[in-house]
């Protein structure tokens, strides 16, 4: 299964990380050890998607690529659906940033980075 962000194949994903986080609050108390300290979960999850990979094709696919990721990420983004080539589950996400470098010498490859957060837009 190929990933994709909001019905865009992504290419050949080299790498997908993802970190999910508790909004923890930490409350040590004084003169005392770290195991006496008191933590409250009360701020949820929240998960950090990144895919870095390569997309091929010639160079007018290569920039329809690109524009159509960049207008993904239009400054009133709704919600996402990420499907992963690792876990093949969808998430439902935002960008938070895109990157892409071409090679000069290579005209028929584009790298790139998105960085995903998951979550519902408001």
């Amino acid at each position: 299964m190929s990933a994709s962000i909001g019905g865009k194949d992504l290419g050949t994903v080299s790498s997908e990380s993802s970190a999910k986080s508790s909004g923890l609050f930490n409350q040590p108390l004084p003169l005392s050890d770290s195991d006496d300290s008191l933590i409250m979960d009360l701020m949820g999850t929240s998960r950090i998607i990144t895919v870095t990979g390569v997309k091929t094709g010639v160079v007018a696919d290569l920039r329809t690529f690109v524009t159509d990721i960049e207008g993904l990420q239009n400054g009133s983004q709704s919600s996402l659906t990420f499907v992963s080539s690792w876990t093949n589950v969808n998430k439902n996400v935002l960008i938070q940033d895109f990157t892409h470098e071409k090679a000069s010498a290579d005209e028929s490859k584009v790298g790139y980075t998105l960085t995903l957060i998951e979550g519902q837009a408001l």
